[in-house]
C-alpha cells in the first residue's frame, strides 16, 4: 500500500487524496464521516481533502443527504490525469523554448601535417569578408600569399606580423620581425607559430617546428580569438617602440634584469650562467 501511495505522489496526489481516492475505489458511495473512519484521514482534514478531489476530478459529489461520494473510474481519471500532464508539458515547451538562449559549443579542431595546414590558413584567407589578423614566418609566406591578395582584391583589410626581412605588399599592413628579433622569437618559443584570424569569428594557430610534424588547432571560440588577436596586436607595438626606441635602448631595459630576461628570451638565469661559462 506504502508504494501505491508513493506513486500517487509522483503525479500530484497528497498521501490523504491517495487515500481517500484508494477507498473509495474499494467501496464507493461513502459519506465524509465514513470515508475518513475506512482512509485513516482525520475528520478534521478529511472534507478538505474531498474537496480537492472534487476538483482534480478524481471523485464526484451525489446530491444526497448526507452528500456521498464515488470514485471516477480509474481509466477515466489515469486518461485524464494523462492529458493534462501532456497539456501541461506542451505548454511548457513553448513558452520555455520561447525563452531559452541557444548554447554555442565552440569546437576545437585539431589538424596536423603541413600541406592541410596550409590549405586551412588558405581557406581562411579566402573566406573572410571584412578584416584578417595574420602572424606568419617567412618559410610559409609563399604559400600563403595568394590567398591573402585574393582576400585583399575582395576588400578585405588585413594587419600583418611577418617574421621577415623582405617587405612585401601581398599582406595588407604589415609590421616585420627582422631576423635580430626573430631570432628571439623562435629560441623562446622553440617553433614558428603562425596565426591567421578571419573576421575576428575564427582563429587558426599552427605550429611548424624544424624535424616535427606541424600541428594546428581552429575553433571559433571567441575567448581564444581574442587571446590570439590580442597576442598579435601587442606584437606588433612592441615593433613599434622597437623602432622608435631603437634596438639597443630596448635591450638595455632587461639586460642585468633576470626576470625580464627570463620573460623576453625564456631563459632563466642558471641556464644564462651556464651558457657564459661555456662560452
Amino acid at each position: 500500500m506504502e508504494a501505491l501511495l508513493d506513486k500517487f505522489e509522483q503525479i500530484g496526489f497528497s498521501k490523504n487524496e491517495a487515500k481517500v481516492y484508494v477507498t473509495l475505489l474499494k467501496e464507493p458511495l461513502l459519506n465524509g464521516y465514513e470515508i475518513s473512519k475506512k482512509s485513516a484521514v482525520p475528520r478534521s482534514m478529511v472534507y478538505a481533502v474531498i474537496a480537492k478531489l472534487v476538483s482534480k476530478q478524481a471523485i464526484v459529489e451525489l446530491r444526497t443527504e448526507p452528500p456521498t461520494y464515488r470514485p471516477v473510474p480509474i481509466k477515466e481519471l489515469m486518461a485524464n490525469l494523462k492529458k493534462q500532464h501532456e497539456e501541461t508539458i506542451d505548454y511548457l515547451e513553448q513558452e520555455l523554448a520561447a525563452m531559452e538562449k541557444p548554447v554555442e559549443v565552440h569546437v576545437i579542431q585539431h589538424m596536423e601535417e603541413r600541406a592541410n595546414i596550409l590549405a586551412a590558413m588558405q581557406s581562411l584567407l579566402r573566406s573572410a569578408k571584412k578584416e584578417v589578423w595574420l602572424s606568419a614566418w617567412d618559410e610559409e609566406l609563399d604559400e600563403l600569399r595568394e590567398a591573402a591578395e585574393a582576400a585583399a582584391a575582395q576588400g578585405v583589410t588585413m594587419f600583418s606580423l611577418l617574421f621577415a626581412d623582405q617587405e612585401t605588399s601581398s599582406f595588407g599592413h604589415a609590421f616585420y620581425h627582422r631576423q635580430n628579433s626573430s631570432s628571439i622569437e623562435r629560441q623562446r618559443m622553440g617553433q614558428r607559430l603562425t596565426i591567421v584570424i578571419a573576421d575576428d569569428k575564427q582563429v587558426l594557430v599552427g605550429s611548424f617546428t624544424d624535424g616535427q610534424v606541424p600541428q594546428a588547432i581552429q575553433t571559433t571560440d571567441p575567448m581564444l580569438v581574442l587571446l590570439a588577436k590580442e597576442y598579435i596586436r601587442h606584437d606588433m607595438m612592441l615593433k613599434v617602440v622597437s623602432a622608435k626606441l631603437g634596438n639597443e635602448t630596448l635591450d638595455s631595459m632587461w639586460q642585468g634584469d633576470d626576470l625580464l630576461t627570463y620573460i623576453v628570451h625564456n631563459i632563466k638565469k642558471e641556464q644564462h650562467d651556464k651558457t657564459e661559462r661555456k662560452g
